[in-house]
């Protein structure tokens, strides 16, 4: 296999990768989290709870970091691509990817995480506290959807022919 294919494969598995992070990632802000704060917290806490607790297993985890260590791959190949719009294109969505997925989830989403799982259900910290952690945590939800988005399609944009 040559440079080149290698190069296309990893970006083709980048690209994928991206788009099931973000398919996850909508279909939290879409009805999952809308679908939580319709129910009493005491009921939507232990849900959101669950959700933390299964999200760091291997298939979300491979899935999640894997594309994040192709990404750097496709950034590196980027830099020696770069004067064409596929290189360009390649370090973009990786960069938007790694933004979108590796630092909004470890910045943002795990401390609030964090908060979500440290409240005890039913009590009256926790539902006064619910509402308030799990809107900080859709609308970054929403950012980490947007970008991997963009990241699929810019890798995907970068498996484009070149035109010569």
């Amino acid at each position: 296999m040559t440079s080149r294919n290698r190069e296309r494969w990893m970006t083709v598995v980048a690209s994928v990768g991206a788009g099931v992070n973000a398919g996850v990632f909508f279909a939290f802000s879409a009805f999952i989290m809308p679908g939580l704060h319709e129910l009493p917290a005491g009921v939507a806490i232990p849900a959101m709870q669950a959700f933390n607790r299964t999200a760091v297993t291997a298939p979300f985890m491979l899935v999640l970091l894997g594309t994040a260590v192709l990404c750097v791959v496709v950034i590196i190949r980027a830099f020696m691509t770069w004067s064409t719009a596929s290189g360009r294109w390649m370090l973009g969505g990786a960069v938007v990817y790694l933004l979108a997925a590796i630092v909004i989830t470890v910045v943002c989403s795990v401390p609030i995480n964090d908060a979500i799982d440290a409240l005890t259900p039913f009590s009256s910290e926790a539902v006064a506290s619910w509402a308030d952690l799990s809107t900080r945590w859709l609308w970054w939800n929403h950012l980490r959807a947007l970008g991997t988005t963009g990241a699929a399609a810019a890798l995907a944009i970068a498996l484009r022919p070149s035109r010569r």
